[in-house]
């Protein structure tokens, strides 16, 4: 059994138990969901995955970009106690003053009883690992952040930190025996071959400790949709992380990062939590997940994909990734919400994978502009335009057919696929979703069981 302060694993999986030193909880903010970049019009799926991998070419060399590592020291206040404040300390000091170890400090509170950021560190470090794959197809190598979860050597990771997309050649372009005779054809259609790419997972896995101990890791399992993988190792009594209750954040909490950005070693920065529920859209293991996530405003770089994001306790709070960290932003990351990932690591943990509980409607559409309302005299200007019907979805069993236009879901107004696919990603494969059709010149409600994808 494993027992880390707020949750307990057994072959159950963790579940919360009561903490020794439980933060104050506090309300969750209203936060604005942003829904970045634009599904396609198909919307025979939805997803809600995240995150980043460290890639570099074995063959050849890199440039390190700059890392915004913070390390922030406290203001000190001058005051009219000032001098009194430094007799006291000087009288109730040791006459054997020595530096703080680790756990000396680990131990200090505030008056307010919250653990200062190089407290929360320390706490926190022997249960962050160092990971580097290897991908022997695309001649690459990654690496990443890992979080120690269980004291018998499971680990927690981002799934784009252990897998890798390759680009295969499948057919290349045939020139009739002259070489020249369709170049400009070839030329300006960019006729070179047919393309295929290929998800693989690392050939190596190794995952090496805050002593300096390394294992060759197993992968256990990794899920796309929601950017998380479980490795493991074979050591025992090792320092597992100590979870916390992501449900409680509000904006404004303390935020810190713990990781191995670009290749320098294990670093932290202190920030924020500056948003909450943003809905951010990536590609992971070739395909596109839309995620729910918690932003910080704490240094998040290549390499920090996996590992911690921490709250002022040293708890891990969320599992940060820099997959969609753009060199144009700064002071904006991202991390999936720890209370989210646990049920998914759980499921990988026992079963090696995750039944999908991302919806499906099973309907290609269009949006109604002004164009296609005129072109089909359509009864509304709004809405999403049936254009097919999945054979077998739950679309075709409750009785949507092509012309049928959706003009709400589950009360709310359509006006496109994007506002559509958003409102189906509130519910999970399993959940009843209801769609209001304006047909033959009246509006129906039809509800529907999603299906998963």
């Amino acid at each position: 059994m494993y027992d880390s302060n707020n949750y307990t694993y057994s072959n159950g999986g963790f579940v919360p138990t009561e903490p020794s030193q439980k933060p104050p909880k506090k309300s969750g903010g209203n936060a604005g969901k942003i829904i970045a970049g634009v599904l396609a019009v198909v919307i025979l799926g939805g997803a809600s995955g995240y995150g980043g991998a460290y890639l570099a070419n074995m063959n050849s060399t890199s440039s390190v970009l700059s890392e915004n590592v913070s390390g922030k020291s406290d203001d000190s206040s001058e005051s009219e106690t000032h001098s009194q404040t430094e007799a006291a300390a000087a009288e109730n000091s040791s006459a054997d003053d020595t530096f703080p170890t680790a756990e000396t400090v680990a131990n200090q509170s505030t008056a307010e009883g919250e653990t200062s950021a190089k407290a929360a560190i320390a706490k926190a470090t022997p249960s962050v690992a160092f990971i580097t794959s290897e991908f022997t197809k695309a001649n690459e190598t990654g690496s990443g952040t890992g979080i120690v979860f269980t004291e018998d050597g499971y680990i927690v990771t981002n799934a784009h930190v252990i897998t890798a997309e390759m680009q295969l050649t499948t057919s290349s372009p045939s020139y009739d025996n002259d070489p020249f005779s369709n170049f400009f054809d070839n030329f300006y259609n960019f006729n070179y071959g047919t393309y295929e790419t290929e998800v693989v997972t690392a050939d190596k896995i190794t995952v090496t400790l805050n002593d300096d101990s390394e294992y060759e890791a197993k992968l256990i399992g990794y899920d796309a949709n929601s950017d998380l993988a479980v490795l493991k190792i074979e050591a025992d009594g090792l320092a597992a992380a100590e979870i916390a209750d992501s449900s409680n954040l509000a904006m404004g909490d303390k935020a810190i990062t713990l990781g191995y950005p670009l290749g320098l070693g294990l670093s932290a920065s202190d920030g924020i939590i500056s948003g909450l529920d943003k809905e951010i859209t990536i590609e992971v293991a070739g395909k596109a997940v839309t995620m729910t996530l918690i932003q910080t405003d704490a240094a998040v770089n290549p390499g920090n994909s996996g590992g911690p994001l921490l709250n002022e306790y040293g708890q891990v709070i969320g599992i940060t990734s820099s997959k969609i960290v753009s060199s144009s932003v700064d002071g904006v990351g991202f991390a999936i919400p720890i209370t989210e990932a646990l049920p998914i690591i759980n499921e990988l943990m026992t079963t090696g994978t995750v039944k999908s509980t991302v919806p499906k409607i099973g309907i290609t559409g269009t949006p109604i502009t002004s164009a296609v309302q005129r072109y089909y005299n359509l009864p509304v200007d709004s809405g999403v335009l049936v254009v097919a019907v999945e054979a077998g979805s739950c679309a075709e069993t409750a009785g949507i057919a092509e012309g049928d236009i959706i003009i709400a879901a589950d009360g709310e107004e359509v006006t496109d696929m994007d506002t559509l696919i958003s409102l189906k990603n509130k519910h999970k494969a399993g959940e009843k979703m209801t769609l209001t059709l304006a047909r033959n010149d009246q509006n129906v409600d039809v509800e529907l069981v999603l299906d998963a994808e």
